[in-house]
């Protein structure tokens, strides 16, 4: 699929191997075709922790805003201090709990012993209250905390924020087969045609789980249902109480 280099492209390939001659109407199964791809994983998407464009400043109630470009957190980390290049230490890795739960063990906070100082990892908690997340152990005001997670891809067709048309991204760079089958499920669900609906849509369905595949079937998806990561650091302390 080397030939569809841009959105323009896959409008032709499309057209090319249905017959179609309504571009219109090839965008608006792109479209739809994207709504079945929103929940998609791939390593282009994910975000550099360590740049700076990615590593928040917490508020004078110890939350950040939730960044308007994720798509679903992976992990948070705080690297000591207000200086992550010379800190050397606690890092505290915050996993991801339910809004109810991070609010009622916020008020028990103080019966727990916090780190200080100590250079080891400590398995934090952090969930979302509002448009914003808060964490345990609380932030204080300006502590940096470095966001790894997922982020939003824009529709092809739509406008940036120059107001010029957005003819690539990168989905379509590395999962073209995505693009292809869930635009042909559509478009044959449109055309009153099942059978060959359901043939891409088993095409596109399969191509899904090659993907989500990579890391052991969703091993590094954007959250789970533990209380705590499955995933423990080769050195473990948890908080203990008085």
């Amino acid at each position: 699929m080397s030939q569809i280099t841009d959105a323009n492209a896959l409008v032709s390939f499309i057209q090319d191997f249905t017959g179609s001659t309504n571009q219109a109407e090839i965008k608006e199964c792109i479209y739809l075709g994207e709504m079945m791809m929103r929940n998609l994983e791939l390593p282009i998407m994910r975000s550099n922790p360590y740049d700076s464009a990615y590593i928040a400043t917490a508020d004078s109630n110890g939350r950040i805003p939730i960044p308007g470009d994720m798509l679903k957190p992976i992990l948070f980390f705080k690297q000591g201090g207000t200086d992550p290049a010379s800190s050397l230490g606690p890092w505290i890795v915050y996993d991801r709990i339910g809004d109810r739960d991070i609010i009622t063990e916020g008020l028990i906070e103080s019966l727990y012993l916090k780190p200080i100082n100590i250079p080891s990892v400590y398995r934090g908690k952090f969930s979302e209250v509002g448009q914003e997340y808060q964490f345990l152990p609380r932030l204080g005001q300006g502590d940096l905390v470095n966001l790894y997670y997922y982020r939003t891809w824009p529709n092809l067709f739509s406008l940036d924020t120059t107001g010029n048309t957005i003819l690539n991204n990168g989905v379509l760079q590395s999962f073209p087969e995505g693009y292809v089958y869930s635009t042909l499920h559509n478009y044959y669900l449109k055309r009153k045609s099942p059978d060959d609906a359901s043939l891409y849509k088993a095409k596109f369905e399969e191509s899904m789980s090659i993907i989500e595949d990579q890391n052991s079937k969703g091993k590094w998806a954007g959250g789970h249902n533990r209380l705590t990561s499955v995933f423990q650091p080769r050195k473990d302390r948890r908080f203990t109480a008085k």
